[in-house]
């Protein structure tokens, strides 16, 4: 067999011409098995640049929510398409002798629990799993995961300690690092009260985000880097003194939102980069869309995911009304159905997108 350098000049030439354009390997690398690409990325820089850039789409990969069953089981169902007759694909979790439950998705991952307690980190794309030790103590966790910043991960452990000395109980928190494969503890104690709703937090700019249960008009924070929690206050009312039914955060295509609906109106409100506040991204009145299902009420709707897209014309909530998931366009003011969903399903979602990212 020849080798590269008995190769004719021509050869070589055109040979380097390919390699060296990077839409044409894009477009060979699209065309190979998902499962290769964690093999590829270890070829050289090159292909690990182009292969983890935040861009890389997989390819005949869908984005889409996961949604839980009561009974361990989830349902995938697809957002990149509006054809109805699609139905939901149903899946289980299997690592060890028992299913597992999923605690959140972050771009690509997913955060499990056992029955036994045991953590894994686990992408679906890729088929591949990872077993996080044990911190010493059982807690709240959530994931922090941005592959555009960094191939590594982190989650965080809160849990609650309780002291011998007759003081109040506290949190601590500990740190796991996929690079490093340790958990580090971090310095200062926490009150309880600043982690009441952790276990519904998401992770956007290199912090774990969530809303105080017991007080809606707290946003809290952690933040990875500094290990310091912060508080931020979410807008007032959304008009005078009208009743809000629901409030929740979402996260969209690197937009932390908070979406409150009342009666007749969902205002979607973005966080500034530098956390310096909240500004109205969309004002949605409901009318119509209740006409839709008449005898609903607004408090009825329940919104599972909200997507920003690069145009405002693009962006849509994804809810569940009347036993069915709908896209709702927020900006043309348009309904279809995506499916009808089984009984027995929780009010949990988790919105997944395919990557290749290792565990």
């Amino acid at each position: 067999m020849k080798t590269m350098a008995e190769d004719s000049p021509e050869l070589v030439s055109s040979t380097h011409a390919v390699l060296s354009n990077d839409d044409l390997l894009l477009d060979i690398l699209l065309r190979l098995p998902v499962v290769s690409f964690h093999v590829f990325k270890h070829v050289c820089k090159r292909w690990l640049t182009i292969i983890t850039n935040p861009n890389f789409t997989l390819p005949h990969s869908s984005f889409g929510l996961i949604l839980p069953r009561q009974t361990l089981e989830y349902d995938f169902v697809q957002l990149d398409t509006i054809n109805s007759s699609i139905p939901p694909s149903t899946f289980t979790i299997h690592f060890d002798s028992s299913k597992l439950v999923i605690l959140q998705s972050c771009n690509g991952l997913l955060l499990c629990r056992s029955s036994h307690d045991k953590l894994y980190v686990y992408n679906p794309s890729l088929q591949r799993f990872k077993r996080i030790p044990h911190c010493g103590f059982m807690g709240s966790v959530r994931m922090a995961f941005d592959p555009s910043k960094s191939s590594h991960y982190k989650i965080v452990c809160a849990g609650v300690i309780h002291t011998n000395e007759g003081s109040h109980p506290f949190i601590e928190i500990h740190v796991y690092s996929s690079k490093t494969c340790e958990w580090s503890v971090c310095n200062g104690r926490f009150t309880l009260q600043c982690f009441r709703g952790v276990n519904n937090g998401m992770y956007w700019n290199d912090a774990i985000h969530w809303l105080d249960t017991s007080n809606k008009a707290l946003h809290f924070k952690f933040c990875l880097e500094h290990k310091v929690i912060k508080s931020i206050q979410t807008p007032g009312t959304l008009d005078d003194g009208e009743m809000v039914c629901d409030q929740k955060l979402f996260e969209s295509h690197g937009c932390l939102l908070l979406l409150r609906i009342g009666c007749g109106k969902m205002i979607i409100y973005e966080m500034s980069k530098g956390d310096s506040g909240w500004s109205i991204k969309h004002n949605v009145k409901l009318d119509w869309l209740m006409k839709q299902f008449p005898g609903r009420r607004f408090c009825s709707i329940h919104v599972r995911c909200i997507m920003i897209g690069k145009k405002d014309v693009d962006s849509f909530l994804v809810m569940e009304i009347c036993g069915k998931i709908v896209r709702y366009n927020i900006v043309l003011d348009t309904l279809c159905k995506l499916c009808d969903l089984k009984s027995g399903h929780s009010p949990a979602c988790f919105q997944f997108i395919a990557s290749v990212a290792g565990v």
